[in-house]
């Protein structure tokens, strides 16, 4: 499982970027400040260092050079919210000494995911993909069949499938197009017959086999989290009808006209 390390001294910042890389399947660990954050560098082995460059006692810089100096393995992501008109000479900087990745602030969760995964391909012995991929290892909370169309895709590209499960953290996608080639991105799931769709603005693949995907959720806003709960509640409600009784039909989640009436 990957580690990364955060060093900045912007706590919400810090908090956000931990939940993300969390909810991602990395280990993470965090430092206020660079003089803090280059002591738990030397405690533990990290695949990736994410580091602002201006904070007080150690800037992103100094880290950078004692992290290339000290270890070839740990790649650098460095963080600048600096004006942009000096934000070339910067990022010429951070890349001259060996930053792998120079991110802008603002970014957002897929930026951020995306230039982690990107450098982990480089680090020696990582696949870039966090270890808990398993089909079994996602299912944390009880899975429901269902049958609703899906579109999936980044904002370049989009393929269709069909959601053939879901439960609290995610979904199973099967597709005709077959599996895409990058592990993040968004999720707009038909609630049956209805108008009514689920949208999942940050999503991750954890597993792929045969046309199908497992597909935990990231980041979803709150409306759309308490419709996934309705869904779910509405499946359960379902199956405990059903429970006990020969041939239950699947899908057993059928929201047509449910999903309608409480939107």
């Amino acid at each position: 499982m990957p580690h990364i390390l955060i060093i900045d001294d912007d706590p919400p910042l810090r908090g956000v970027m931990r939940n993300v890389l969390e909810r991602a399947g990395h280990v993470v660990q965090e430092a206020a400040n660079g003089r803090e954050g280059m002591a738990l560098y030397r405690q533990a082995c990290f695949d990736v260092v994410v580091t602002d460059i201006f904070m007080p006692e150690k800037d992103g810089i100094e880290i950078l050079m004692d992290i290339k100096k000290t270890s070839g393995r740990s790649k650098v992501i460095v963080m600048t919210g600096v004006d942009p008109r000096d934000l070339l000479g910067v990022k010429s900087s951070a890349s001259l000494l060996g930053a792998d990745r120079v991110l802008t602030k603002p970014f957002d969760s897929r930026t951020l995911l995306l230039a982690v995964e990107e450098v982990l391909k480089l680090v020696p012995g990582s696949s870039g993909a966090p270890s808990r991929t398993g089909v079994d290892e996602q299912r944390k909370y009880p899975r429901f069949p269902v049958a609703f169309p899906v579109l999936f895709g980044d904002g370049v590209w989009t393929q269709a499938g069909t959601v053939v499960d879901i439960s609290h953290e995610g979904c199973r996608i099967r597709s005709t197009d077959g599996v895409p080639g990058v592990k993040y991105f968004q999720v707009e799931i038909q609630l049956g017959e209805s108008a009514e769709k689920l949208a999942v603005d940050l999503a991750v693949m954890r597993w792929s086999r045969q046309g199908e995907l497992g597909v935990e959720f990231i980041r979803m806003t709150p409306e759309s989290k308490a419709q996934l709960r309705r869904i779910v509640q509405r499946c359960e409600e379902t199956y405990a009808t059903l429970q006990g009784r020969e041939g239950v039909p699947k899908p057993i989640c059928d929201l047509s006209h449910r999903a309608s009436s409480e939107a």
